[in-house]
C-alpha cells in the first residue's frame, strides 16, 4: 500500500514533518517520541494484517485481492471528531473486507493539517482501497450513511461523494509504483487507460490519467467553489479577486477590489477544519478571533491594526476583509536592503541602512507599546508579520495570535523570533511580564536587520554576536551604532562562553583560527555518524527522498569531505555505503550529484575500484541518463566520473566511454531539451558543467572540438548573466525563476570555477566575465553556510580561482570569505566540535549540500591548497 509522499516534485521540499522529532536534526515525523493521542480501530478483527507505515496505521483482511491501482476512497475529519469518525469508517471497511489505513495519532493529524502543511495531502485522515469500481461505490455509499451530518476538511485533489462532507475519492496507485527521475527522486506512477505508467498526480484539483473516466462523475459533488490557482477574476460577496498574495494550507491571502466602490482590499481566507495550530484550533476559529481583535483595536487604537471591512462565509470557507496595507514584509525588506547581501557596500551605505533600521525599530516599538496600552499582546512578532512601505512606514499585520493581557493565550511563534524555552518557564515569565514575548520578538527583529538573517545561529550560539558585529563594522569601516547593538542583545548575552575562536583571535591569526574551525567541524561530523541509523549522517529533508548514500545529501558527500581533510570515516560507515550502494545500483539515479556515478567516484578514492566500476557501469546503462546532459544529473557527470576512474586504474576504456557519452550530448538548439529546464543556468544544471567535461577532453585527448564546444557553452552562459548588486555578474536560475544567484551549484561561483580553467585560451569577453563572476563571489554574507548554495561555496570558488591564477589578491579574498563562516558556526560541547545549520535553517545537518561536510571541504581547499576536491580531475593533467 502506498506511503504518504511528500512534495518532492517542486523546488522546495516540505520540511514541516521533519522538524518535530529531534531538537537538533531533521528526522521523519514518525520518529517523534511524543505522538499525542493514539487513534485506534478497535473493531478490526484479530486475523487482519496490521502494521505501522510512517505515520499511518495500515490494516488489511487476510484474503484481500492484490490490486495495484484504482478508485481510492478518503475520509476526512475535524480534529475533535477524529476517533469517532474512525470508529464509524473502520466498521464499514471491516464489514466490506476493504483494506484501509488511518493517521496513527493526533500529532500526525495536526502536522498534516497544519497551516504550513503540504496542501494536496491535507485532509486525508483515512484512506481505503476497494478492489474495483463496484466495491468503491458500495463503500462510499456505506461510509456516507455511517457518518451523517459529519463535516471534514475538503481534500483539494478529490471529488466528494454526494451528500457527504467527509467521504471523497480519487484515481491513483494503491501500491507504490516508483520511477526514478534524474534528480534521484522516485516519482510515483499509475497506469493510464492503456496500461502505460504516468505520474500519479496528487495535486490541488481532481486529475485523471489519459483515457480514464470518472464513473461517479454524475453523482459526485462538484461545488462551485473558487479554485486557488483560478481565483483571479472571480467575484462573490461584492468582491472581485485580482491577485493571489500567498497560499497556505489554512487558506489563501488575496488582493481584491470592492465592486461597489472600486477600493482595493486585502482578503484572508480560512479553510474549514484545516490550518490547525498546535492546540487543535482550526483556521476559521483563528480568523474569527482575529476579526474580534481587529474590531476591538479599531475602537481602542485606531490605525494600529488593519481596519476590518467584512467577515463572511462563502461555501465552506471563511473570509476576513480588511484595508489593504501597502508594503513588503520585513523579511523581504532586509533581503532587498541589507548591505551584506551586495558587493562592496561602503560606510555611507551602512550608515544609511542603520538609520533606516533604527527608524523602523522605533516605529515598531511605538506600535507594540500602543498595542500593550490597549490591553493586548501580539505574541508572534516576526518578520512576515511586519510590513514596510516605500517610505519605510511600518504596520503590524496578522493578528490571529494576539491576545488580551491576562487571558490565556497560545505560547508558540515563529522559530528564531520566539523564546526557545521550556513551556513552564515561559508561562512563568509571561505571568510576571505579559509583554515578554513581544519584547523578545522585537530584539530578534533587530538581530535580523542588523546581521542579515542569523537568528537561528544566535539562538544556539550567542557568542556569534561578537563575530557578526565585528564583521559588519569591519566591512563598513564604521562601528555599528551602539543603540542598535543594545537592542539586538536585550535577551541574548554575546559574552556567553564558547570554545570556538573569538573575533579577536580570528583577527590576530585568521589562518590558525580557521584551522581550529576545520578540525572542530571534522570532529562534530564524526560524532554525528550513526552507522545503523535510517541515514548515516544527519541530512536535510530532501535527503530522505534521494539516494541515502549520494554525494549532495548522503554518506558519500560526508566521506568525501572527511577523506580530503585527512580524517577517516568509521569502517562501519564505509561498509554500509559500499554494501547498500551495490544493492541499489540497478535502481539508483545515474548522476554524479544524484546517484551511482558520484558514489563510484568516492568509493574509488577509498580504494574500492571494483565496486566503483560496478556502479559506474550501472550509471552508463540507466535509461534516465538520456534525459539529461548535465554535470549534476546526466551525461557530463557520468563521463567525468569515467575520467576520474581512469586516474585510478589507467584503463583507457574510460577515456573511450567519456568521449562516447559526450557525443550523445547535442550541440546548438538541441541542447536545451536535455537541460533541467528552459533558460537554466549553473554548474550542475546548465551549460557550465558540460563545459567542464569539454575542458578535460581537450586537455587529456587534445580534442580541439571539445575546446571549441566548451568555449561556446561558456559564452552562451555568460550571455545570460545579469549585473549583481554592488558589482560583478550573477545568473538567473532559469526562465521561470528570476532569482539572481552568486553560488557554486548555480551562479557566479560555479561559472568562475569552470571558466577560469579556460583563461589561457579565452578571449577578452570571457576573461572579463570570469573577473566579474569572481567579484560577485565576494559577497559579504549569505543565508546558508553550505557548499552548494552558501558561504562555503564562495570560499571554495575563490580559493580555486586563486590556485588557478596564482594571484595573492585571490588568496586574500578567499581567506576573507572564509572568516565569514564564524558567523554560521555553533559549538557542540559533547564532540568538541562545530556544527552548521542546513537547508531551511531549522536544524543542523552533516550533508555536503548545505551542512558541515561542505564547510569542511571548503576550509580544506583553502587551508591545504590541494586541488580536485569538488569532483575535478586536474591531477590527470
Amino acid at each position: 500500500m502506498a506511503n504518504w509522499p511528500l512534495n518532492t516534485s517542486g523546488g522546495v521540499m516540505d520540511y514541516l514533518p521533519y522538524v518535530q522529532a529531534h531538537r537538533d536534526f531533521y528526522r521523519p515525523l514518525e520518529e517523534a517520541e511524543y505522538e499525542g493521542t493514539v487513534y485506534s480501530a478497535s473493531m478490526v478483527p484479530s486475523d487482519w494484517n496490521r502494521q505501522r507505515s510512517a505515520f499511518w496505521t495500515v490494516y488489511g483482511p487476510p484474503s484481500a485481492p492484490s490490486v495495484t491501482h484504482g478508485w481510492k476512497v478518503h475520509v476526512s475529519a475535524p480534529y475533535e471528531r477524529a476517533q469517532h469518525i474512525l470508529d464509524a469508517a473502520a466498521t464499514v471497511c471491516v464489514e466490506q473486507d476493504v483494506p484501509f489505513k488511518h493517521l496513527h495519532s493526533s500529532l500526525f493529524f495536526v502536522l498534516l493539517h497544519h497551516k504550513q502543511a503540504f496542501r494536496p495531502q491535507s485532509g486525508k485522515f483515512i484512506a481505503a482501497y476497494p478492489p474495483d469500481e463496484a466495491a468503491a461505490r458500495k463503500l462510499m455509499e456505506a461510509l456516507a450513511e455511517a457518518t451523517p451530518g459529519e463535516e471534514g476538511p475538503y481534500i483539494l485533489g478529490d471529488r466528494r461523494w454526494p451528500g457527504s462532507r467527509v467521504v471523497s475519492y480519487r484515481y491513483g496507485a494503491f501500491e507504490t509504483i516508483p520511477v526514478m527521475q534524474p534528480d534521484g527522486v522516485e516519482e510515483l506512477m499509475v497506469p493510464d487507460a492503456t496500461g502505460q505508467l504516468v505520474p500519479d498526480v496528487r495535486g490541488l484539483a481532481f486529475t485523471l490519467p489519459a483515457g480514464v473516466t470518472d464513473p461517479f462523475a454524475h453523482e459526485a459533488e462538484t461545488p462551485a467553489r473558487p479554485q486557488d490557482k483560478e481565483r483571479k477574476g472571480i467575484s462573490f460577496e461584492g468582491l472581485r479577486f485580482e491577485a493571489v498574495l500567498r497560499h497556505s494550507n489554512g487558506g489563501g491571502a488575496y488582493r481584491a477590489v470592492r465592486t461597489d466602490t472600486g477600493e482595493e482590499v486585502f482578503v484572508k481566507e480560512a479553510r474549514a477544519h484545516n490550518g490547525l495550530h498546535p492546540d487543535g484550533k482550526a483556521a476559521p476559529d483563528l480568523l474569527a478571533h482575529e476579526h474580534r481583535v481587529l474590531r476591538a483595536l479599531g475602537e481602542q487604537a485606531p490605525g494600529l491594526a488593519p481596519k476590518p471591512l467584512g467577515f463572511f462565509r462563502h461555501w465552506e470557507h471563511t473570509y476576513l476583509v480588511t484595508e489593504l496595507v501597502p508594503g513588503h514584509s520585513l523579511l523581504d525588506w532586509v533581503t532587498y536592503n541589507y548591505p551584506g547581501f551586495t558587493v562592496g557596500a561602503d560606510a555611507a551605505d551602512h550608515r544609511a541602512y542603520w538609520r533606516r533600521c533604527q527608524d523602523i525599530l522605533d516605529q515598531l516599538t511605538a506600535c507594540l507599546e500602543r498595542l500593550h496600552g490597549a490591553g493586548y499582546v501580539f505574541l508572534d512578532v516576526s518578520p512576515r508579520n511586519v510590513l514596510v512601505d516605500d517610505a519605510d512606514q511600518v504596520r503590524l499585520i496578522d493578528f490571529e495570535t494576539a491576545a488580551r493581557i491576562g487571558e490565556p493565550a497560545p505560547l508558540y511563534g515563529t522559530p528564531g523570533y520566539f523564546p526557545d524555552e521550556p513551556s513552564e518557564r515561559l508561562e512563568q515569565r509571561m505571568r510576571e511580564d505579559p509583554t515578554y514575548c513581544d519584547r523578545y520578538g522585537l530584539a530578534a527583529l533587530t538581530q535580523l536587520m542588523a546581521f542579515g538573517m542569523k537568528n537561528h545561529v544566535i539562538q544556539r550560539e550567542p557568542a556569534v554576536l561578537h563575530h557578526l558585529r565585528h564583521r559588519v563594522s569591519r566591512d563598513s569601516g564604521v562601528p555599528m551604532p551602539h543603540g542598535l547593538w543594545e537592542r539586538a542583545t536585550t535577551f541574548t548575552s554575546p559574552d556567553a562562553a564558547s570554545p570556538l575562536p573569538t573575533a579577536r583571535e580570528v583577527d590576530d591569526d585568521p589562518a590558525a583560527s580557521l584551522r581550529r574551525l576545520q578540525q572542530a567541524t571534522a570532529n562534530a561530523l564524526l560524532a554525528m555518524a550513526e552507522p545503523e541509523g535510517r541515514v548515516v549522517f544527519p541530512t536535510v529533508p530532501r535527503g530522505y527522498h534521494t539516494h541515502r548514500h549520494g554525494v549532495p545529501y548522503g554518506t558519500a558527500g560526508v566521506v568525501h569531505a572527511l577523506h580530503h581533510a585527512g580524517r577517516t570515516a568509521p569502517e562501519a560507515v564505509l561498509e554500509r555505503m559500499r554494501t547498500e550502494s551495490l544493492e541499489m545500483a540497478g535502481r539508483a539515479a545515474p548522476g554524479l550529484h544524484t546517484g551511482n556515478a558520484g558514489i563510484a567516484w568516492v568509493l574509488a578514492d577509498q580504494g574500492m575500484h571494483d565496486e566503483a566500476r560496478v556502479l559506474l557501469e550501472a550509471a552508463d546503462r540507466h535509461p534516465v541518463l538520456a534525459q539529461r546532459a548535465t554535470l549534476g544529473e546526466g551525461l557530463a557527470g557520468v563521463a567525468l566520473t569515467h575520467l576520474a576512474l581512469y586516474g585510478h586504474d589507467g584503463d583507457e576504456n574510460h577515456l573511450t566511454a567519456a568521449s562516447r557519452l559526450r557525443a550523445r550530448i547535442p550541440d546548438g538548439g538541441g541542447l536545451a531539451s536535455v537541460l533541467q529546464s528552459e533558460g537554466v543556468t549553473g554548474l550542475l544544471h546548465g551549460r557550465v558543467g558540460i563545459a567542464l567535461l569539454d575542458y578535460y577532453l581537450y586537455r587529456l585527448l587534445g580534442d580541439e572540438d571539445a575546446k571549441r564546444r566548451g568555449l561556446e557553452l561558456l559564452r552562451q552562459e555568460a550571455a545570460m548573466a545579469d549585473p549583481f548588486p554592488g558589482g560583478g555578474i550573477g545568473f538567473r536560475v532559469s526562465t521561470a525563476d528570476p532569482r539572481l544567484y552568486p553560488y557554486l551549484y548555480r551562479g557566479s561561483a560555479g561559472f568562475a570555477l569552470v571558466a577560469a580553467r579556460y583563461l589561457p585560451v579565452a578571449d577578452e569577453d570571457l576573461a572579463r566575465a570570469v573577473d566579474e563572476a569572481i567579484q560577485a563571489s565576494t559577497l559579504a554574507t549569505t543565508l546558508y553556510a553550505g557548499l552548494y548554495e552558501g558561504q562555503s561555496g564562495l570560499v571554495f570558488a575563490l580559493a580555486e580561482h586563486a590556485g588557478l591564477t596564482g594571484t595573492s589578491a585571490g588568496d586574500a579574498a578567499a581567506l576573507d570569505a572564509a572568516r565569514g563562516l564564524f558567523s554560521h558556526a555553533v559549538a557542540h560541547s559533547d564532540s568538541g566540535g562545530a556544527r552548521f545549520h542546513g537547508e531551511y535553517l531549522m536544524k543542523f545537518t552533516a550533508d555536503l549540500w548545505s551542512g558541515s561536510a561542505g564547510v569542511l571541504l571548503a576550509l580544506t581547499r583553502l587551508l591545504d591548497g590541494r586541488g580536485d576536491m569538488f569532483f575535478t580531475v586536474d591531477s590527470l593533467l
